[in-house]
């Protein structure tokens, strides 16, 4: 079914244009910037400019209606195009539009190239509200006075708009627009608050995906139960991964990235970043109350990064692995690594997947019992790891890893006072080469700015200084019993991430016949990192 177009926009019929040449057509052009501006005013302006065109005699061929700005240079308004094309083909004589700013915001540069072709072609541009005609003596000078006016004013509301939102940001507050599901900003207030109503569905969420759920399994059971998103649809995996990247969901002020397109213009698009927009010092700025703390976010982030595998320019899902070594065991035929399968009745086993997936013809492959394995290859990493010194690479490896996990926020803070660090050291060499090299900064001026630099710097490096002694502490994983218990106390991911710290590969030697009792510690032939 064809859709209804309201009278003030409808295109002339065949039969009102049999007999009509071009001379006595005219094409209205309708422009809004913003959706917020109603369809009521734009009907207005097609009344007012059909009411004149009626009176000028003239018959109106086509109304071409568009939603796009005046001013940005590299927004294309494909309807002020057609309605140019039809003048340049000679199908009407007659642009009209209600405003000068309703036809280009851009100046006289971008009026007078399109006025010119008007002249060219014997066509005019007509402006109702200034009852302006291209084609009448004199009026070329009111064009041109019109267009840089328009422009001036959207500069203004640029420079304004744009300080706004900046100066917002850089006080801590939430700038507008649509906040994650579980938080809202009271009007007014710049800040984020738990959203009574969403909340203990967000929460419910965040608790979920905290116990290791994937976000496709925690859409389902919300589909199950009944519960939907802000706009009435259905829970996808999608959005519950999107809305936890988002810092505003741990109660943090999120940066904006502007979108550029293929040639490397900028687009009038800016997308929210996974990363929080940070102070003078590196610091996130908090604007609220989240609805989970900027530490769980993270833990979150890692178990679903976790659960992606990156493939070329793209990515899918992969299952978590529920065994300690699969993904990680080498089939010594082939060299792929091995999966764990298996029942609770016949055992869990370590199979070649090659072997499991194309037969002994591609592979001869191997099958070993997964909790006799993991008891040695645990074993043997506990013995080598309480025999490594302080500084070796798979202990400092094993530190760094265990504070991102069981200290994610120190750890955040630690990658947050380095980068303000740079950032800092950036910003006292550039003044340094403004002041000795450039002479572009007065002494006194030079003085302060290098003086306020030096504060900062000195600020964040005694900072770091004290989180990486606390991360020394952590060598204590180096004595046998205190290890012995941290690996106790380890999680199936967590045992995974301290192998792959100090092991490269791990490879099972085949029995040498059925009933094999060579001990199992001999059959494993581990590459160690260096």
């Amino acid at each position: 079914m064809a859709k209804r177009v309201a009278e003030e926009f409808r295109d002339a019929t065949p039969e009102e244009l049999v007999g009509k040449e071009p001379r006595d057509l005219a094409d209205l052009y309708l422009r809004r910037s913003k959706k917020r501006e109603t369809v009521d005013t734009l009907k207005q302006h097609a009344r007012d400019l059909r009411r004149e065109m009626d009176r000028q005699g003239l018959v109106v061929r086509k109304v071409w209606l568009e939603q796009r700005s005046a001013s940005k240079s590299h927004v294309r308004r494909e309807k002020l195009e057609g309605a140019m094309d039809a003048v340049m083909a000679g199908e009407v004589k007659t642009l009209a539009v209600w405003k000068t700013d309703r036809f280009d915001r851009r100046g006289m540069a971008v009026i007078g190239a399109a006025l010119d072709e008007f002249d060219r072609r014997r066509a005019r541009l007509y402006v109702l509200q200034e009852n302006l005609d291209s084609s009448q003596p004199g009026t070329r000078i009111v064009f041109a006075i019109l267009a840089e006016r328009a422009r001036e004013e959207i500069k203004d509301l640029t420079l304004r708009v744009t300080t706004g939102k900046i100066g917002a940001r850089a006080a801590g507050k939430w700038p507008g627009g649509r906040t994650p599901y579980g938080v809202y900003s009271p009007k007014g207030s710049g800040r984020l608050e738990r959203e009574p109503a969403e909340y203990p569905h967000a929460r419910r969420i965040a608790n979920e995906l905290l116990k290791g759920k994937s976000a496709m399994r925690v859409a389902h059971d919300l589909q199950t139960v009944g519960i939907r998103t802000r706009a009435g649809a259905q829970w996808q995996a999608r959005a519950i991964t999107r809305m936890v990247r988002s810092p505003a969901w741990a109660g943090l002020l999120p940066a904006k990235e502007r979108q550029y397109d293929e040639h490397g213009l900028p687009l009038d698009v800016w997308v929210s970043s996974d990363e929080p927009v940070r102070d003078s010092e590196g610091k996130p700025v908090v604007i609220g109350v989240g609805v989970v703390t900027p530490g769980g976010r993270l833990r979150i982030l890692a178990a679903i990064d976790a659960r992606v595998a990156k493939i070329g320019g793209g990515s899918r899902g992969r299952r978590p692995h529920t065994t300690f070594l699969g993904g990680i065991l080498r089939c010594p035929h082939c060299y792929v690594t091995m999966s764990g399968s298996g029942g609770v009745k016949r055992g869990r086993m370590y199979r070649c997947r090659t072997r499991a997936m194309y037969g002994k013809e591609a592979c001869p492959g191997v099958v070993v019992r997964t909790p006799r394995l993991d008891a040695a290859v645990e074993a043997m990493w506990l013995s080598h790891v309480s025999a490594l010194e302080h500084g070796d690479a798979g202990l400092d490896a094993i530190v760094r890893r265990w504070a991102v996990l069981h200290d994610v926020e120190k750890e955040a803070r630690r990658k947050e006072v380095m980068a303000g660090l740079d950032a800092a050291k950036a910003r006292r060499d550039k003044l340094e080469h403004d002041f000795y090299v450039e002479g572009a900064l007065s002494e006194e001026r030079f003085k302060t700015l290098s003086a306020d630099q030096t504060s900062v710097i000195g600020s964040l490096e005694q900072e770091a200084a004290e989180l990486a002694r606390q991360t020394d502490l952590l060598v204590f994983f180096a004595d046998g019993d205190a290890l012995a218990e941290a690996w106790a106390e380890s999680s199936l991911l967590d045992r995974r991430m301290l192998l792959g710290c100090v092991l490269k590969s791990l490879t099972i030697v085949p029995a040498r016949f059925g009933g094999d009792h060579t001990p199992i510690l001999d059959r494993i032939v581990p590459e160690w990192v260096a």
